[in-house]
Order: structure tokens, then sequence, then C-alpha cells
């Protein structure tokens, strides 16, 4: 086969890809109701012309609440559900098939805490058990505690114990494709939050086509 024949088939191969890759605004329109109930299609496509219009992207939702969209990229998305819900979208690359979707939902009331999934371009759910360094949610929880090298293991212990039930909010960044988890402390005093500031550390995590590593 010439060169002329090898490059017509590859732009042939590169028009057929781009043909069938979805752009984040695409899939954010084709998104399951059940996701985000509040959110219909025909608002989810209103948000989505506002952003295009470069105009404030706001809508009523079907529960009566005000829900902003702040960002919108090719592979980033910031939406304000309402005042205590904010929903994140980002388009991860892998290796060895198409991109998939991270989305985090993080409530604050007052306190954040997150709900991490990740979907398919058909918006089907994927196994989180290995996604995090070889670890799932919980394993990535348990890191946010961590003894300081000056502590006793007996004051380490106490201060530990103070944390239950142990919760976290995550946050994906929009410039790079990478979270940040940090420890959720709702049910403690504005005092024993201070006590637990030297055993608290927050993690960030970044992907590499097939999981995130811990950074």
């Amino acid at each position: 086969m010439n060169r002329k024949k090898i490059f017509s088939v590859l732009l042939v191969l590169m028009v057929a890809f781009a043909a069938h890759a979805k752009s984040l605004r695409e899939l954010w329109v084709s998104m399951p109701d059940t996701l985000v109930p509040s959110l219909t299609q025909n608002m989810r496509v209103e948000f989505a012309e506002l952003q295009d219009m470069k105009v404030r992207a706001e809508v009523t939702t079907s529960l009566g609440d005000t829900s902003v969209m702040d960002t919108l990229t090719t592979d980033f998305m910031q939406v304000r559900l309402n005042r205590v819900c904010t929903l994140q979208f980002k388009m991860l690359p892998q290796t060895d098939g198409d991109s998939i979707i991270c989305m985090v939902r993080t409530l604050a009331a007052p306190e954040k805490e997150s709900e991490v999934m990740l979907f398919d371009q058909q918006w089907r759910p994927l196994e989180l058990k290995r996604c995090f360094d070889g670890g799932d949610l919980q394993s990535v929880c348990e890191s946010l505690i961590q003894k300081p090298d000056t502590m006793s293991v007996t004051r380490f212990e106490e201060l530990k114990a103070m944390v239950e039930p142990k919760m976290m909010s995550a946050l994906l960044m929009q410039h790079e494709d990478a979270i940040v988890f940090r420890l959720a402390l709702p049910l403690l005093s504005a005092e024993d939050k201070k006590l637990i500031l030297p055993i608290k550390v927050q993690r960030k995590f970044k992907w590499n086509g097939r999981m995130f590593n811990r950074s």
C-alpha cells in the first residue's frame, strides 16, 4: 500500500472516530433524568444553549430551585443545582477506549459530603473497587487520617476515635485530570475540629488512563 492510500485510510479512520466521539455537552443532554431528577432534558438543553450564547446559564428546576451552570468546557462542567448541592462532571480519557465520565455530587449541609461515580458514554455505571490507587472510596477516606511523626500512638488513637462517622468531600479539577478528597467532620464542634487538624490530610489523585493514582 503506497503512502497516499495509507494517508487516505488514516483520514477516514480519524473522521469516523470524530463522528462517534461525544462531547461533554452531548453527554449532558443525553444523561438519564434519574441521575438528576429535578433537571429534565429540556432544562439541560436550555443550560447548554445559554452557555453557547455566553449569558448567565440559569434555569428553574422542577422543584422550584434556581440552578446555575458555572462552567461548561469540552471536558469539564460544574452546576450549582441549588443552595446546598453542586454537580461536577469530568471527561477522563482512557488508554484503551472511549473517554469515561466522572460525576461528583456534593451536598453542603453545612459540611460538604460527596458522592463519586463513574460512567461510560451510555451512562452505565462503572466499578469503583480498584479505581483509586488499587483501592476503593473507603480506602481513600481512611487515608485522610494520618499520624504525625511527633504524635504518640495513644494520642493519635484518641483523636482518630473522634472522627466517626468518616465522611469526605471530593473536588474535580477543571484544568487537569485529577480529583481532590478532604475529610468532612459534620458531628464535631469547632473546638474538636481544631484538635483533629494535626491528623487531617487531603489527598489528590491523578487519572492515568486506567485509574486514579495518588500524587
